[in-house]
């Protein structure tokens, strides 16, 4: 940027060559004489040899503030950012009541703007630099600095001092530090061993991003010329490009950024909903495991032997035609006639033959398949069915007593409660 635009380095210079404004915490001082302290220091500037009017007529705070509003404004800045950069009052609503007039990034768009065509910089000292210390900064480069604003900021304005006064004489067709406060940091400097024809203070431009309320100021590294100067027919071009091409591609890096949040939203909530249909089906499978279902038994080895356990090509094993001996209940007892247990053959399946060998223990349970399949007929699953039977006769009765009562009410037509 433009040393003359440079707020970091004007003020610094001004704390140092005014010894008045070291005993105010105002920059132009509060001298008690009612004097207009600012008004008289813009008209020594604007009458001063190397101030240069572009249009005729008088010049003040007024032209100023018009000068800066003008300037960002056909930027492209917004006006909301140019009135919160001057802190200018206006018509208050109630949102502005609880908006803080402090907004980082706003601030910083519109300083940048005001940093000239070239944009914003910071200064920073050289990697393996050990001579310029924190004493020496603040004692020595700021030591006017340091009263009046502190030992923080003292260190941050004495670097853009040491920079200036180890400009090369020639690099700028103008003088950017007066030479009496030139003389003494380059003696503080040459005193704690510092070679003069080094600068050790370079100039890096910086990027002004706003990553949501966030404010990032990212360096933008560029060749520069021989001592930190950067080159002024080239330089400019090169770090506006690079700038430029560096604020596109950051700001695809930020929204790579929000859609990869977007998307790991995406998937833990995908998650969630696969972990609970994953549950779902869990405890269907739970449910089914309890129901009775078919299950065949292949035999190892064919029934002729042989101790290879294959069987022979052809050959068919059939479920034996068996009833169970103690069904535990009646969802047991209805399981055995529609799928079989263990293997077994379903009993609605059985032959003439098959029935007459389990005559005892089907005769007993037919009554009780004949009201279970009634009701499946009319449209009830067989769980409801066999929920009636036990809601009628009740759960505490065994299997074999709910089937005594079921023969005996069949001959009185049946349980009232059966009835279809």
């Amino acid at each position: 940027m433009d040393p003359r635009l440079c707020a970091l380095l004007n003020l610094a210079i001004h704390v140092e060559m005014t010894d008045k404004a070291a005993l105010s915490p105002f920059v132009f001082g509060n001298p008690q004489d009612g004097d207009r302290v600012v008004r008289r220091f813009l008209q020594d500037v604007f009458e001063g040899t190397d101030f240069h009017k572009l249009k005729a007529g008088n010049l003040g705070t007024h032209s100023m503030r018009k000068g800066a509003a003008t300037y960002d404004s056909r930027t492209g800045l917004p006006k909301d950012y140019v009135n919160r950069r001057g802190r200018w009052r206006t018509r208050k609503s109630v949102v502005d009541v609880y908006i803080d007039n402090t907004q980082p990034y706003p601030d910083a768009i519109a300083a940048g703007v005001l940093a000239g065509p070239l944009g914003p910089c910071c200064y920073v000292l050289k990697d393996g630099v050990q001579v310029v210390t924190n004493d020496l900064l603040v004692k020595h480069v700021g030591p006017a600095l340091k009263e009046a604003l502190g030992e923080e900021m003292a260190r941050v304005l004495a670097l853009p001092l040491l920079w200036a006064a180890l400009v090369p004489r020639g690099s700028f067709d103008y003088e950017i530090i007066p030479a009496a406060l030139k003389r003494r940091i380059i003696q503080a400097y040459l005193g704690v061993g510092g070679k003069e024809d080094v600068n050790v203070v370079e100039r890096v431009p910086i990027h002004v991003v706003g990553d949501g309320a966030q404010l990032q100021l990212v360096e933008v590294h560029d060749n520069a010329g021989e001592n930190g100067v950067l080159d002024r027919q080239n330089g400019g071009l090169t770090a506006d490009s690079t700038r430029k091409e560096f604020a596109s591609i950051h700001s695809q890096l930020f929204s790579l950024q929000r859609q990869t949040a977007n998307l790991l939203n995406e998937i833990l909530r995908s998650r969630t909903e696969r972990q609970r249909e994953n549950q779902k089906i869990l405890a269907v499978i739970r449910r089914i495991a309890l129901q009775p279902v078919v299950r065949t038994i292949h035999p190892l080895s064919s029934a002729n032997g042989g101790g290879d356990g294959v069987e022979e090509e052809g050959s068919v094993v059939l479920p034996r035609a068996m009833l169970s001996k103690r069904p535990k209940d009646l969802y047991e007892l209805w399981g055995e006639y529609e799928f079989g247990l263990n293997g077994l053959k379903p009993a609605k399946e059985f032959t003439a033959a098959e029935r007459g060998a389990n005559k005892f223990a089907y005769s007993r349970r037919k009554v009780f398949w004949d009201v279970v399949s009634a009701f499946v007929r009319t449209g009830f699953t067989s769980d409801v069915a066999i929920d009636k039977i036990y809601a009628a006769y009740g759960r505490q009765l065994s299997v074999t007593r709910i089937l005594a009562a079921l023969r005996t009410d069949k001959h009185q037509g049946g349980h009232p409660s059966l009835r279809l």
